[in-house]
């Protein structure tokens, strides 16, 4: 029913100062740089006077897994996760997005430095683990508007997880979006049942080592129960969500939930190329009520419609049809 993850929209404070880190330090390259129209400010539910700027970058042209970047201006603005340091007003098992995720090129410790130099200190790891097919060594730092940003290295991964591996010095597209996911089963039916997206790579409960090694990562109990989910385009290696489950160390929803003016995560978007139909799937899965489908100009000045619809997590999805 749905691509991958076209973008994630990211509300900055300061422009500058993240242009600088996702163009100069990771590589990206800008796509479209605009004013948000008074009609895609409608759908987002801002007032029509909001004099909001939107960048739009993504690694070599790479359609799927972009940032745009939307500068908020407004002193009272909320921040959608921030949940390390101390002024965290959230729990690392809060529910809700947890971090974008970011392929770069071994050894992960050089990254790491680049990111952290550039002002993306370093939370936790690099661990290393085998999930499935995959071997993967991760670290989690904070970047821009506290958002966490997981650094990987795919040791060994599937061609289907993986679009390319990132030239040195450079990072890859938004592979994944991770999120924390309060039930399973309600998660599996929006993204499956819902959206149509597969989740034959990952679905699993981690034991052993694995395990504990992810609760390092994350920063809870090391006998904490863990579950994986992956959900993805089946035509796309990009763009993914990760549904990461504590069982009974999952906490409430985040002090603040995705939405267009927060700080940090705001809006995940994908192409639809029905939205009558995606919202008949959504209505049947027993996961929306009323969606309105409204007509709007997107930032590129292109027609289009537009349906905004929340995920059992706290998710926000912008689903554009062309």
């Amino acid at each position: 029913m749905i691509s991958g993850i076209e973008s994630v929209t990211l509300g900055v404070r300061d422009l500058a100062a993240a242009l600088h880190l996702w163009r100069g330090v990771c590589g990206f390259q800008v796509e479209s740089d605009t004013r948000a129209p008074v009609s895609l400010l409608s759908v987002w539910g801002l007032a029509p006077y909001a004099d909001l700027r939107l960048v739009e970058l993504s690694c070599d042209g790479y359609a799927f897994g972009r940032v745009r970047l939307a500068e908020v201006s407004d002193p009272a603005a909320r921040i959608t996760r921030r949940d390390h340091g101390a002024g965290a007003t959230d729990a690392t098992t809060d529910v809700g997005p947890k971090a974008l995720d970011l392929y770069v090129t071994p050894p992960l410790p050089d990254a790491i430095g680049v990111l952290s130099t550039a002002g993306c200190p370093l939370r936790a790891g690099p661990i290393r683990f085998v999930v499935r097919d995959s071997d993967t060594e991760e670290a989690l730092l904070t970047g821009p508007a506290d958002t966490p940003l997981l650094l990987m290295v795919g040791h060994r991964h599937p061609q289907r997880a993986q679009r390319a591996v990132p030239p040195p010095g450079r990072t890859s597209e938004v592979a994944t979006v991770s999120v924390v996911v309060a039930n399973l089963e309600t998660t599996r039916r929006f993204y499956v049942d819902g959206l149509g997206l597969s989740a034959d790579d990952i679905d699993d409960e981690l034991d052993g080592d694995e395990r504990r090694r992810v609760c390092l990562l994350f920063g809870v109990p090391e006998d904490c129960r863990v579950s994986l989910a992956l959900f993805r385009d089946p035509a796309q290696p990009s763009g993914k969500v990760l549904g990461v489950h504590f069982h009974e160390h999952t906490t409430r929803e985040l002090a603040n939930p995705m939405r267009p003016g927060n700080i940090g995560v705001n809006l995940f978007s994908t192409r639809c190329a029905n939205l009558e139909a995606l919202r008949e799937r959504l209505q049947a899965a027993g996961m929306a009520g009323h969606l309105p489908i409204l007509h709007v100009a997107l930032g590129d000045g292109m027609p289009a419609r537009v349906m905004l619809a929340r995920g059992p997590n706290g998710e926000l999805f912008e689903f554009i049809e062309r």
